[in-house]
């Protein structure tokens, strides 16, 4: 009995591995994990909104947006310096050296994640603001956030970016063999 259950797990196994590739898993925690740190960005700096809707909230109508972008060029919201200045102060870092650090970390490397680029540099890049805001911002939140976004970028550094990703497109080019085992 043991030896068939033993047996049905692992053809259950071998099928999820198979529907569940690693270029798609790699994929959806990039593209997961950026997106977490590019709403932390529209947080910080001044947006336009595309695609506008009208929400009702208890009789009172809410203009909303589909798709918020930042303005470029970048302008940091006085809000933002404040919280560098305040709840988000960093020991030796100046107040708006840290903010200019965050904001455009979370520019960049959000969007390096999402198309595959520098994916391993990008995802080591947002384990250490992770860990910075762990440490110095927020020490009562790993369980309830910090883990979880810690898991997936060190998925992504360990594995790489999978397939769909411009890293690989560039080892492709580069080295047509070495992409092909």
């Amino acid at each position: 009995m043991f030896a068939t259950l033993h047996r049905l797990h692992g053809k259950a196994a071998a099928l999820a591995e198979r529907i569940i590739a690693h270029d798609l898993l790699s994929l959806f925690m990039r593209l997961t994990i950026a997106g977490v740190f590019w709403r932390s960005f529209l947080t910080k700096v001044e947006t336009f909104g595309v695609w506008r809707y009208v929400e009702v909230i208890n009789d009172f109508e809410i203009e909303k947006f589909h798709i918020r972008l930042p303005e470029l060029p970048l302008d940091m919201k006085a809000t933002t310096l404040a919280q560098f200045r305040g709840d988000f102060a960093l020991p030796l870092l100046p107040a708006e050296l840290a903010a200019w650090m965050a904001t455009l970390g979370e520019f960049i490397l959000p969007i390096l994640l999402v198309i595959g680029l520098f994916t391993r540099f990008a995802a080591a890049g947002l384990l250490v603001m992770t860990l910075v805001i762990q440490i110095f911002v927020f020490p009562d939140a790993w369980w309830a956030t910090h883990a979880l976004w810690a898991a997936m970028l060190l998925f992504i550094i360990g594995r790489g970016p999978g397939r769909i990703s411009m890293d690989h497109l560039a080892a492709r080019l580069v080295s047509p063999r070495a992409s092909a085992s």
